[in-house]
């Protein structure tokens, strides 16, 4: 799919996800200054965004192809290194950075309290790490390569054995989410969205009506 999150984060861009934009703008609103590892970085776009607010990123990624897109997209970021690694074995040494980010990343995998583990273990005292993922809809599958979606309190049981605190936050209203799906509210949202009103930017402390969970998890358990 090449570099698709930059297509779609991009108003210019016939591809423009309003939603996407909105997730990211979520997770960069509780990322602290500091060092920060994206873990499954992806295409590098996330780690684009926390290079403009971040003193030193890390974009690791596992697939070779992924770390190849992200490095030449990343390639005018001096504050950004992209490396080629694994979410269940971070290749950093304990307590090495201020944020661990993961956005729609733990959804994907096969053995997400491996993955949960290892950020807590190199996240520094006073760090925090951050989750994305859509919330379960008991009416739609978000993605069939999802291996599994995530109620709130699932989400939050698989995230307490490593951190002992959690807040959590959303965002995605289901209105908007709903209407997103048919042609006219897209091409509407889309337009909307290209001219400054992203309805999907909506935070919330509730998890009713909205369909994207962020967690904001700190304290790790070593």
């Amino acid at each position: 799919m090449g570099a698709y999150h930059w297509r779609e984060c991009d108003p210019n861009s016939a591809a423009f996800n309003p939603p996407l934009v909105a997730r990211y703008e979520m997770l960069l609103r509780h990322v602290p200054a500091g060092r920060v590892i994206d873990v499954g970085a992806g295409d590098g776009y996330l780690a684009g965004r926390l290079a403009s607010v971040c003193q030193e990123v890390v974009a690791l990624e596992y697939e070779p192809s992924g770390v190849e897109l992200a490095a030449r997209m990343l390639s005018d970021r001096a504050n950004v290194s992209v490396m080629q690694g694994s979410a269940y074995d971070i290749p950093f040494g304990d307590a090495s950075f201020d944020c661990a980010a993961m956005a729609d990343v733990i959804e994907h995998l096969d053995d997400p309290a491996r993955a949960v583990s290892e950020c807590a273990r190199v996240l520094r005292r006073g760090g925090v790490a951050l989750f994305t993922t859509p919330q379960w809809r008991p009416d739609r599958v978000w993605d069939t390569r999802h291996v599994q979606e995530f109620k709130p309190d699932a989400l939050c049981n698989l995230l307490a054995p490593a951190f002992a605190s959690i807040e959590m936050r959303y965002a995605w209203p289901r209105f908007w989410s709903d209407a997103y799906r048919h042609p006219i509210g897209w091409r509407a949202l889309r337009w909307a969205g290209r001219a400054g009103f992203n309805p999907f930017r909506d935070e919330s402390a509730s998890p009713a009506r909205h369909c994207q969970m962020l967690a904001i998890c700190r304290v790790p358990r070593r």
